[in-house]
């Protein structure tokens, strides 16, 4: 059974001539008007509901008919976003408000989508009309705490999060966010209760493990963030996130490195002299075939303080440690690339073995 139709009318002068495509955006007159009637019918072609574009000398009018049979049209605007046509998304949203200015629904989803495409400022205040008529409405707190927060507004989106948190404390995306922001403040101990729990809801969630990580890891906690860095790596090995892992890893092993041989390593110190001893008279190329490969097995963990743990080469014969191995990488790329910060510092092993060597010679 459907409902009757409804109208929104928008003024003409105002629409934005940039939805339009380039040849037609110059256009006066009739051929304007024709332009603008058919590009809003052609949002409309097809989907749920039926809708009908006039155009006048001065206005725009929509008439709408929801059907019980078919979306809404703010869930219209939702679909259109979740396929990816944010431009189109956006444009029935706010059709949607002229039609219901208090749909719930509609007011999210347009602030969501403000927010992501970086009209903070506008989506800001779409999200504060929702939560004036809503105020319980959990994942609007949520939303304009993250919009907050990319606006560099630290007080107002911790209280905006806090409110979310509050409201639905099983929400583990407002977990999430908040221990984000609280680690930002330097509230590490109430950052890292926020996103232990957000990673037993969200265990899934790269962002929430790899922001737990570097809190443990600013915290002190290197056993903890090592795990969860790990976890990241498990999740999303070969994104952003996972790149920010490997680093946190390496931070840690140099952390550990340190603490349990105090000054410079004797060990290191012999795989660096062994190493450049190695590459005596090999050519570049070489030695860089060499230094990469133990790159690229790196990039998926070296275990540089348990020396049980063994590694092999395919250009290199034997069974190598995980300091030893970054130890040969370490002395190639000082042959190779010596401005490359490889992450790991092996400078003062180097320099002592590099006096041995040419002392030798």
């Amino acid at each position: 059974m459907s409902e009757a139709p409804q109208e929104v009318q928008l003024s003409l002068a105002e629409f934005d001539r940039d939805q339009l495509p380039p040849t037609q955006r110059a256009l006066t007159g009739d051929a304007f008007r024709e332009a603008v009637r058919e590009h809003l019918a052609g949002q409309f072609a097809g989907e749920g509901g039926a809708a009908e574009v006039a155009i006048t000398e001065d206005r725009i009018i929509i008439r709408w008919t929801d059907s019980t049979e078919r979306q809404s049209l703010a869930r219209l605007g939702v679909d259109q976003l979740n396929a990816g046509n944010v431009e189109k998304g956006v444009a029935t949203l706010r059709v949607a408000l002229q039609r219901n200015p208090g749909d719930h629904e509609a007011l999210f989803n347009l602030g969501m989508a403000l927010s992501e495409e970086g009209e903070l400022e506008e989506a800001v205040e779409v999200l504060g009309r929702l939560l004036a008529q809503y105020p319980e409405h959990a994942p609007g707190w949520v939303a304009l705490g993250v919009a907050q927060a990319r606006m560099n507004r630290e007080k107002a989106a911790t209280a905006s999060l806090t409110k979310a948190v509050a409201l639905a404390p099983a929400d583990g995306y407002a977990l999430k966010n908040l221990g984000a922001i609280l680690a930002r403040a330097g509230e590490i101990v109430a950052a890292i209760e926020h996103l232990q729990r957000a990673v037993v809801i969200l265990p899934e969630d790269s962002q929430a493990w790899i922001n737990l990580a570097m809190a443990l890891e600013q915290f002190g906690e290197l056993d903890g963030a090592d795990e969860a860095y790990h976890r990241v790596l498990e999740i999303d090995p070969a994104g952003d996130v996972g790149k920010l892992a490997e680093e946190g890893l390496s931070r840690i092993a140099a952390a550990n490195f340190r603490k349990r041989g105090g000054g410079y390593r004797a060990d290191a110190v012999a795989y660096c002299l062994g190493a450049l001893q190695r590459f005596e008279g090999m050519s570049k190329a070489d030695v860089q075939k060499i230094a990469f490969e133990i790159a690229m097995l790196g990039s998926r963990g070296l275990d540089v303080n348990d020396p049980a743990e063994q590694y092999t080469l395919r250009s290199i014969e034997g069974k190598f440690s995980g300091l030893h191995l970054l130890c040969i990488q370490y002395v190639g790329f000082q042959i190779i690339e010596p401005s490359l910060d490889l992450g790991f510092d092996l400078s003062a092993e180097y320099d002592a073995a590099r006096s041995m060597h040419q002392g030798k010679r």
